[in-house]
């Protein structure tokens, strides 16, 4: 699929980020950290407003040390595009999992017709604290087709997403 163009990648991926079953995401430069405000409620029936998630920031060429017990935001690097008969599921990878990073809560799933990048909710389970370096793999996607393709591409509220 990757080869006849019907999943692309903005920029092109290297050949040496396809595995056998699945294709290797790096990681953007920003990332956006959530500051705690015990005066803030979220209600999340409400839209909820962009500046909540936290405040942008470019990581420096050393990276961005995650504590244990910290939670940010981050992007990948490449712009996935799928066509209308493929999903996609990220997955993060098994040796920063065996350190307690986790790269997504609940928004494995990408949707058929998904064109941008794909916004990353990471979390340092581990003891010790875990560096995040742009660029550095951070996830890989494997993809399936539909058996029925939706009738539109991904509309959701998060289709024109620039990163974290």
């Amino acid at each position: 699929e990757w080869k006849s163009g019907n999943i692309r990648f903005e920029p092109d991926i290297d050949p040496s980020q396809i595995g056998d079953s699945s294709v290797d995401l790096r990681l953007a430069k920003s990332l956006r950290i959530p500051q705690h405000d015990p005066n803030i409620i979220i209600r999340p029936s409400n839209r909820i407003p962009r500046e909540l998630y936290g405040t942008p920031l470019e990581m420096e060429p050393g990276g961005y040390n995650l504590i244990p017990q910290k939670f940010i935001l981050g992007s990948t690097y490449e712009k996935v595009i799928l066509p209308n008969y493929l999903v996609g599921r990220l997955e993060g990878k098994s040796s920063l999992a065996r350190l307690g990073l986790m790269i997504h809560c609940t928004s494995a799933h990408i949707d058929p017709g998904f064109q941008t990048v794909i916004v990353l909710e990471m979390y340092n389970h581990g003891l010790n604290t875990i560096v995040l370096e742009p660029m550095m793999p951070i996830a890989h996607i494997v993809f399936a087709k539909v058996s029925m393709p939706p009738s539109k591409s991904y509309s959701g509220q998060f289709a024109d997403q620039l990163g974290a």
